[in-house]
């Protein structure tokens, strides 16, 4: 994974890569991967993680594989000039172990590493080393998450030719787009050739739908969800460049007709970043981007003879469509002499194969040639009344308006209801959108319209096998919307997105990510489309829309949708705060839901300040504490992520009297989490220590709750700014330890805002221990976390952290140290506080005078420190001593031994000056136990 930010790390010249088995070591970039095996994904390699000591060990094994190593010499190699025990090798080898697995029968060897007394460690499998020039392809990236096209349940009926000339055509071009009207089996034969070609060449497909988008808006955060990439960064594009870059692959782009006009740029844009795209999109019109080559679909063959034999009419596709899809329904053998009526009826419905399925299905009920009459009768006179509408259109409408006459009045009646769903759906939201009809009767009328293949259902989808096709929803929907009940369905599909939202919420608690999101993820269209109902009602809606917009949350969160939210909470603030009499309480908790997006999303201090002011004079005036509490860890939040921290720490002692009095235990959780960090920043080191404790205690007895859903785990949290501290307090191990505690249970979590809160706890206590493979690793995955999933907020310190990073591995390291020193007048206070930790010379006075103002104290004595080096540089030696001690006597005060050490050696160095004539004042050695630090 490779780091993106504003000072790269430069991947090396060269590269040594050895193989074994599935697995491939990186040497130089020290990196283990797994390769998926094949007809999984070939190209996908997926990173093993072990630590640096296990790293190290086996790249000495496999360097000298079929030789045995004695454990003297992997300690003195690999823990070089570290005093550890001899159990040392053991444990890590077990952990080698775990994480290689099992060898396969291919790989010539019972296990990995054997292990024989008086000999050593021997790796048994067959290595082969490989050197990767510099203009070698990059090495294959961590598997992303990609959407899969849809399973063909079916067999696809007459479509070879068609599915051929795709594949052709996608050998000679990059962008093809399948034409053809509504109904004609685009889908189908898109998804078919997308698997013949992932078969064939191996590599992997995206699938995404846009039927269900409401609006041109979403085109771009529904692209980069289906392909792995950040949906809410300021550059979609680019999010999801980065997320492809160096990879071949197929993306499926179906239903675009709606938002062609949104397509054509970011199409453009993809092709032209990446040369291994190719891009296959199905359209009722073409997409008209430069270089698209279209495939117009023709309708199924239909026999040419007038009157054939059943077994000449099955030659043609269109017939043995019909006479497919009519035995799945349930009829009969058809005699021979029924040939010419199964092709009168193909051809009445001109091959459509969407209109062959619909009528198809009544075959189960009632005989070919009764159907055959009435429904040529029906299109006849559909046309007559239809003359606006294009042939093959006519066909396709009157083959739904002729299936949608011969239903029933409860089935009629749940078809057009129906239609109020963007997306697929249980059993559960079918019934939920029945209103006053008998569970079980809506049940069978919905397996009912199943049967005759107005509604959809897929049999391998587990949690919601229903949906309306495209095509057959806008028929419902018109129908809807003639009907007197329109109102009341979206109402009611409003009331029901609110209930699956909240299920959704409770769901985080007990489901691992993964199935979190194969839950309750396809419902963002639905909460869209209700949102935007609501909306559209303004007061009439307006608490139903407060409502929604808060219950969904965590959907908009877990999917990195936090800019498209923050749209959300403000249209429905407006609902509720801007008439003559205000809804005090729900613009209160709308207020709260405002700050939490805002934080992730970078917003403006204006902004921040008026929505914490008005959450918590709301909060005040209806009396409530929980919205109260929320509205001050906004506050303090904000204050602290500006540099406030003298205001943070007022606000944290404000929300500690009130969390205690109300002495709820998530509210107690959070006053300590935040009243430790609020301490912390203002130099009250001991102070933090001890929130942080009370806050370990009762997280780890109250578990995982819904106070602490939207934002990191609170454990996670608690402990990526106690390492901080610890560090700053003299426990460099202590630090280290917990710092790798935090990122592991955040990864088991698999929670991306729990990660970055680690590491941003985590990257600053290995930069400041002179960890540079931790730090390298650590601020590696934050910055690919937080770009993947659009934390734009968290992204900033990982940029932070990486010039830290670069600074130590700086070729040139005078020339970076004057890049960044010319940047400090554009950076806020935080950053500068950060990098000031990292390096003496990227100090400015603005940090001085900010702590003449009471502020910055936490690195306080870094800063006098680094005001010392500074005047050692320019050659005034007594005013670097005043700034030295200084430091040191303000470290003492703190309980800031690790900043203390660093002052100490400091002025060590100045009193060691050559040509130094004054007298040097004794230099007491308080630093505990002698440890130092870079």
């Amino acid at each position: 994974m490779q780091a993106q930010s504003a000072a790269p790390i430069e991947p090396p010249a060269s590269e040594v890569r050895w193989r074994f088995g599935a697995f491939v070591l990186w040497e130089t970039q020290r990196r283990l991967e797994r390769l998926d095996p094949p007809g999984v994904g070939a190209d996908v390699a997926r990173i093993v993680r072990i630590g640096p000591r296990s790293f190290d060990l086996l790249l000495q094994l496999v360097r000298r594989a079929g030789e045995f190593i004695a454990k003297d010499e992997l300690l003195s190699t690999v823990w070089a000039g570290v005093v550890v025990e001899e159990a040392s090798v053991r444990v890590h080898m077990s952990m080698l172990r775990k994480a290689l697995g099992d060898p396969a029968p291919e790989d010539g060897c019972k296990e990995w590493i054997a292990n024989v007394p008086q000999r050593g460690y021997r790796f048994n499998a067959r290595v082969r080393r490989e050197r990767v020039d510099e203009d070698a392809p990059s090495p294959p990236r961590a598997s992303r998450t990609l959407t899969p096209p849809p399973v063909l349940l079916t067999a696809l009926i007459g479509r070879d030719t068609d599915v051929d000339q795709v594949l052709t055509s996608l050998d000679g071009h990059r962008l093809v787009t399948l034409v053809g009207s509504g109904g004609i089996g685009k889908t189908s034969v898109a998804v078919r050739a997308a698997e013949c070609r992932q078969q064939r060449q191996g590599a992997p497909v995206a699938f995404i739908d846009l039927a269900p988008l409401i609006s041109h808006d979403h085109v771009l955060s529904t692209m980069a969800r289906a392909l792995g990439a950040a949906p809410d960064m300021p550059d979609t594009v680019q999010a999801i460049v980065q997320s492809l870059t160096g990879r071949d692959m197929l993306l499926l782009i179906d239903n675009c007709e709606h938002v062609v006009d949104a397509l054509a740029s970011p199409i453009a844009q993809l092709l032209g970043a990446l040369p291994g795209l190719r891009i296959l999109a199905t359209s009722r019109e073409a997409l008209r981007v430069p270089g698209e080559f279209v495939l117009r679909l023709a309708p199924l063959a239909v026999p040419a003879a007038e009157a054939p034999s059943l077994s000449e009419a099955l030659r043609a596709p269109a017939v043995q469509l019909l006479v497919g899809r009519a035995q799945a329904a349930g009829a009969g053998p058809f005699p021979d002499a029924q040939g010419p009526l199964l092709t009168r009826i193909a051809r009445q419905l001109d091959g459509i194969p969407l209109a062959i399925e619909l009528v198809a299905a009544r075959l189960g009920v009632q005989s070919v040639g009764d159907l055959a009459s009435r429904l040529d009768d029906h299109i006849r006179l559909f046309s007559i009344g239809n003359r606006t509408v294009l042939p093959r259109h006519r066909t396709l409408a009157a083959a739904l308006d002729w299936s949608i006459a011969l239903l029933s009045e409860p089935e009629l009646t749940l078809f057009r209801r129906l239609s109020v769903f963007r997306g697929r759906f249980d059993v559960e939201s079918a019934l939920g959108v029945a209103l006053d009809t008998d569970p079980e009767q809506a049940f069978e009328t919905l397996i009912s319209l199943a049967g005759k293949s107005l509604v959809f259902f897929d049999n391998q989808d587990a949690i919601a096998p229903y949906r309306l096709l495209d095509t057959t929803r806008s028929y419902a929907s018109a129908l809807l919307a003639q009907s007197d009940e329109r109102a009341a369905l979206l109402h009611r599909h409003a009331t029901l997105m609110i209930d699956l939202m909240r299920t959704a919420s409770a769901d985080l608690q007990t489901l691992s990510a993964q199935a979190w999101d194969e839950r309750h993820a396809d419902r963002i269209n639905d909460v869209r489309s209700a949102l935007e109902h609501c909306l559209l009602q303004e007061e009439a809606e307006a608490r139903t829309a407060h409502a929604l917009v808060i219950a969904s949350a965590p959907l908009w969160f877990h999917l990195s949708l936090v800019a498209e939210y923050q749209h959300w909470v403000l249209a429905a603030l407006r609902l509720v705060d801007g008439p003559a009499e205000p809804d005090v309480a729900s613009a209160t908790s709308l207020y709260t839901a405002l700050i939490t997006a805002l934080l992730h999303t970078g917003g403006g201090v204006d902004e921040l300040n008026d929505a914490c002011d008005r959450a918590l004079a709301g909060a005040l005036a209806i009396g409530s504490s929980e919205l109260e509490l929320r509205a001050r860890w906004g506050r303090c939040t904000h204050d602290m992520f500006r540099g406030e921290y003298a205001a943070a720490l007022r606000h944290s002692q404000t929300l500690e009297t009130l969390a205690t009095a109300w002495s709820a235990p998530p509210a107690l959780i959070l006053s300590h989490r935040v009243c430790a960090m609020a301490n912390h920043f203002c130099g009250r080191f001991e102070v933090s220590r001890h929130h942080s404790e009370a806050a370990l205690v009762a997280a780890t007895a109250m578990g995982r709750t819904t106070a602490n859903l939207v934002g990191p785990d609170s454990i996670v949290a608690t402990k990526a700014l106690f390492c901080r501290t610890l560090w700053i307090q003299g426990h460099e191990a202590d630090a280290l330890a917990m710092a790798e505690e935090a990122v592991s249970r955040a990864q088991t979590i698999g929670h991306s805002v729990s990660l970055c809160s680690a590491l941003y706890g985590a990257c600053p206590v290995a930069l400041w221990s002179g960890d540079l493979e931790r730090a390298e690793r650590w601020i590696r995955l934050m910055t690919d976390e937080a770009r993947r999933r659009g934390l734009t907020g968290w992204l900033r310190y990982a940029e932070w952290f990486s010039q830290g990073l670069h600074l130590a591995l700086s070729p040139d390291r005078d020339a970076y140290v004057r890049e960044v020193r010319g940047q400090l007048n554009h950076v806020d206070p935080p950053r500068r506080e950060m990098l000031v930790t990292f390096c003496a010379e990227w100090l400015d006075d603005a940090l001085l005078g900010r702590l003449a103002i009471g502020e910055g104290v936490w690195c306080a004595p870094e800063i006098w420190r680094a005001a010392g080096c500074r005047d050692h540089r320019a050659g005034r030696l007594d005013e670097a001593e005043r700034h030295f001690r200084r430091a040191i006597d303000l470290a003492r005060e703190q309980g800031s031994a690790g900043w203390q050490r660093r002052a100490e050696r400091s002025l060590a160095e100045l009193l060691d000056t050559p040509g130094r004539t004054t007298a040097p004042r004794p230099l007491l050695d308080t630093s505990g136990d002698g440890r130092r630090s870079s």
